[in-house]
């Protein structure tokens, strides 16, 4: 009759015979188990690395916002001094001495007689 031998009495009988284990099985690849600190470390790690790239992003996006602010508001200011120029030109023009008396002409005005001046100090 043939006898089954287990590997483990193999193993036990030839480590008995040298004084030296041999292990001759496949190491087992385990899967790194992490702690619950290490977990905890890299999650907060990943939020500040987030929160960083986030933080670039919307203060480039506002210096570009504030770009745009600045060159249209330039623009407004040069209109503004342009219309400003020319509102003071036509103030000059219609207070000139010549215009005055064409509107009053228009509004059928005489000139004044020497007795309807008065004279204000």
């Amino acid at each position: 009759m043939i006898r089954v031998i287990r590997a483990s009495e193999v193993e036990r009988k030839r480590n008995l015979g040298t004084g030296i284990r041999v292990r001759n099985a496949k190491i087992k690849k385990g899967r790194h188990q992490f702690t619950p600190r290490q977990v905890l470390i890299v999650t907060l790690m990943l939020f500040v690395l987030m929160g960083s790239g986030i933080g670039y992003v919307w203060s480039n996006f506002e210096g570009t916002q504030i770009g745009y602010s600045v060159s249209r508001l330039k623009q407004e200011e040069l209109r503004l001094k342009d219309l400003n120029k020319k509102l003071r030109l036509e103030l000059a023009t219609l207070k000139s001495p010549q215009s005055l008396e064409e509107a009053s002409r228009a509004f059928g005005l005489k000139a004044p007689s020497p007795a309807q001046i008065v004279v204000l100090k």
